[in-house]
């Protein structure tokens, strides 16, 4: 039996244990912690873990979970109430985030591709660390909650045209990008189309006849499995597993035993989505932050101030006020987990340098290390800039 994977999370919990025992002396967030704890045991630091592969993996399914559970507490109803909050907030705030950071950076000296490339990169946001930070304060369902979690998912649908349109400006695409499109907006059709008739037909009738077992063990495998096939339908179309797991959440919320899903999975999603947090401190060469410290620096004034600005104004055309338009554009300040990714796939089409690509990930982790106190001070923060309205 392999034993590496055991020695592994041993020495991932135990690390967290101690550095969030610390930080905790100092009130840091725990989701700090977590950061720090990865960046302690990243290869680029210490050779200590031995299978950081897996790591990425329960990563992944603390990012499905946590965006199960929300879409268990936010009914088809709900998403409904928002939905101009989704098409014109979350389009507003990624088509112009990307054309001001083009500009900007186009100004720079970069060449017109790669400027566009970073503006995509910057544009999203960290569905992950927002919105488990407005579930632990119980804000989803605030008027700045609504609004900041309408654009998180306009921006997790997107991130799959950025992922076709960055080989295109590498000068390596391989089709239309406007059939691309066209595909996409099929993909979602569908999607929506067979959400609807498992939500009327088929659901509730197979909890039903799996709650007649009455055993907890048994729905919560029932739970998983349909999970699990809806995220790899999402998979199969195109589309993200994160979107997957939200619209199995939407789905289930409408029957009579979303709260019982919701009890069963909570303590899953506890455990794995601290795997995510710590995969992300795990991806920084921490030698940039000595020799590129004012580069760093730079790019992290750059991205908060292109973000809280275009995603505040971006909530103010939905008619909020300005003090829950600006905690939207604070919450939202960070760079996403999907950035990565897209990060990721400029690197290997050569649209940015590695250094760059390293610069990219230093900043990003500031960023996700800086939301949990932008997150809790962002009221007062705004109270204090237009005072209490």
């Amino acid at each position: 039996m392999e034993l590496n994977i055991f020695y592994d999370i041993a020495i991932i919990f135990g690390v967290a244990i101690v550095v969030i025992l610390v930080f905790n002396f100092f009130r840091i967030p725990h989701l700090v912690g977590y950061l720090i704890t990865g960046i302690l045991l990243s290869p680029n630091s210490t050779n200590i873990l031995h299978q950081t592969d897996e790591v990425k993996t329960f990563a992944e399914i603390g990012v499905i979970l946590l965006l199960f559970t929300i879409g268990l507490e936010f009914s088809f109803s709900n998403l409904n109430k928002i939905k101009r909050y989704i098409t014109v907030g979350g389009g507003l705030q990624v088509l112009f985030t990307i054309a001001l950071t083009t500009i900007l950076i186009a100004i720079m000296g970069r060449s017109f591709p790669e400027s566009i490339f970073w503006g995509f990169v910057v544009a999203l946001s960290s569905s992950a660390i927002v919105i488990k930070m407005m579930q632990d304060k119980n804000e989803i369902n605030t008027p700045y909650g609504k609004v900041s979690l309408a654009i998180l998912l306009f921006q997790d649908i997107v991130v799959v045209p950025l992922m076709l349109l960055t080989p295109i400006l590498a000068g390596k695409g391989e089709g239309s990008f406007i059939l691309e499109i066209a595909s996409l907006i099929g993909k979602i059709a569908l999607l929506v189309v067979i959400s609807f008739v498992l939500t009327k037909y088929v659901i509730p009738k197979f909890f039903y006849q799996v709650m007649k077992i009455r055993n907890q063990e048994v729905f919560l495998i029932a739970t998983i499995f349909f999970v699990i096939i809806i995220t790899l339908f999402t998979h199969y179309l195109g589309l993200s597993l994160a979107l997957g797991a939200f619209v199995a959440g939407l789905i289930i919320s409408e029957t009579d035993y979303n709260r019982m899903a919701i009890s069963c999975i909570l303590p899953f999603r506890y455990v794995f989505i601290s795997f995510f947090f710590i995969s992300m401190g795990m991806l920084l060469d921490y030698q940039v932050f000595m020799t590129e410290y004012l580069l760093v620096g730079f790019w992290f004034i750059f991205i908060l101030f292109v973000k809280i600005l275009i995603t505040t104004l971006s909530a103010r055309v939905l008619k909020l006020s300005r003090n829950n338009a600006l905690c939207v554009g604070l919450s939202l300040a960070q760079v996403g987990e999907f950035s990565f990714i897209l990060a990721l796939t400029g690197l290997n089409n050569g649209l940015i340098s590695e250094l760059n690509y390293q610069i990219f990930l230093s900043v990003s982790i500031l960023t996700m290390a800086l939301t949990p106190f932008l997150l809790e001070h962002k009221q007062n923060m705004a109270n204090k800039i237009f005072g209490n309205e």
